[in-house]
């Protein structure tokens, strides 16, 4: 998955700085403390950085997170096969409620 500009951005910021304080990224970027504290925790979510307090830096651990989405979306796509199929049998379900109606 490709991060957004300002998401990159972000990393660039602590691949320099290698820690920054949640109000001080907002400066740095110019937005508000809450935006930025949101950036913040969708790069947690994604697993770049770690959040402690009012602090991000990267993670040490150089995440993977592309096998992880990988795996999601695998489940995702099993999900929906299922509930195409599920679909489809209520489609067929509708059709016989149908047909024994008008046969009435």
């Amino acid at each position: 998955m490709e991060l957004t500009p300002r998401l990159q951005d972000i990393i660039s910021l602590l691949k320099e700085k290698k820690e920054i304080n949640i109000r001080d990224l907002a400066l740095e970027l110019r937005i508000s403390p809450k935006t930025a504290k949101g950036y913040a925790r969708e790069l947690y979510r994604l697993g770049y950085v770690e959040i402690d307090e009012e602090n991000i830096k990267l993670k040490t651990d150089n995440p993977t997170p592309d096998n992880e989405i990988k795996k999601i979306l695998e489940a995702h796509e099993i999900e929906i096969a299922n509930l195409r199929k599920e679909i489809e049998m209520l489609k067929g379900e509708i059709l016989k409620m149908k047909k024994s109606r008008s046969s009435t």
